[in-house]
């Protein structure tokens, strides 16, 4: 056999092996991948695939389409590098949120333990199915008034399930399942004077949730929406409501009755605790509407 020939056979089985690499690595099996960077990591895949195609036609003079082609790949490399940075950015700052919701509805929030006003956003609002909306000043006021964790002195919120929104980063909601007991200060000494009974509360699951403004503070607080109103001991009732009803103190059902105390108490006493604010930041109606009072869910 000639050198010439030989050469040739030698030269097409290289040729015959490259296309059968640049084939497979073209249709192998794709990693899965966080989904946020699965259209950047396919796209630098495929075109890295592209690439292998174009070295091999090299040969037969398409080493412009490869140059263009290692361009895009390091683009698309970029973008996924981008991508990766914000997924990190994303996780990390939900990361963080969930941490502060934690210790502000444990250390902070006025319901568990005292409030601690550094936390609060200027134009805070609080909302509940029976109690709102409240600006920062009456959300205050109203939990001084209650010091639900001093008639409970074991009061726990049990809390589970912390998550940010997907489509609000900056809100963090959570299930809560409130247990105590009956054995502290008298409820509201100065309206209604509930004396401790030992009574147990056996709260149902409830939603809160907390929102956080631009600085990391408390902007937006909801809490009471019960997710079974079967469970526990409460009557399906969430919150400050639930445990009125564990002690036995009045909790007059949503309707005309309520209404009109909700209004007297809110409108013409110049006390606390208030059901409603009067001034609220005009954010809050923007986004959620003229209502006020109970709602009952």
């Amino acid at each position: 056999m000639s050198d010439i020939s030989r050469s040739s056979r030698i030269t097409t089985a290289v040729a015959v092996a490259a296309i059968g690499f640049a084939a497979c690595e073209a249709f192998a099996p794709q990693q899965p991948s966080v989904r946020t960077l699965g259209a950047a990591t396919s796209s630098s895949r495929s075109q890295e695939s592209l690439l292998s195609r174009y070295a091999l036609f090299g040969l037969i003079g398409k080493t412009d389409e490869a140059t263009e082609t290692a361009e895009t790949t390091e683009v698309a490399t970029q973008d996924a590098k981008k991508s990766a940075m914000n997924v990190f950015s994303y996780y990390s700052k939900s990361n963080m949120l969930i941490e502060k919701a934690k210790v502000f509805i444990d250390d902070a929030s006025g319901f568990y333990s005292d409030s601690d006003e550094t936390v609060f956003a200027e134009d805070f609002v609080f909302r509940g199915p029976f109690i709102g909306p409240l600006n920062k000043k009456d959300y205050m006021g109203t939990m001084e008034a209650f010091s639900i964790f001093k008639s409970f002195p074991d009061i726990q919120n049990n809390a589970w399930g912390f998550s940010t929104d997907p489509l609000d980063p900056n809100r963090v909601w959570f299930m809560v399942r409130n247990t105590g007991t009956f054995t502290g200060d008298p409820l509201l000494p100065d309206l209604l004077n509930v004396l401790p009974t030992g009574a147990k509360l056996e709260g149902c699951p409830e939603t809160f949730s907390v929102v956080f403004d631009d600085e990391q503070k408390v902007k937006h607080l909801t809490v009471g929406y019960v997710a079974d109103r079967f469970e526990g001991n409460t009557d399906g009732l969430g919150a400050a409501y639930g445990i009125f009803k564990v002690i036995g103190a009045p909790t007059p059902k949503p309707g005309p009755l309520l209404q009109v105390l909700q209004w007297a108490g809110s409108e013409l006493a110049d006390s606390y605790p208030k059901s409603y604010s009067t001034d609220v930041p005009a954010w809050y109606f923007e986004e959620k509407g003229p209502k006020v009072g109970c709602d009952g869910y």
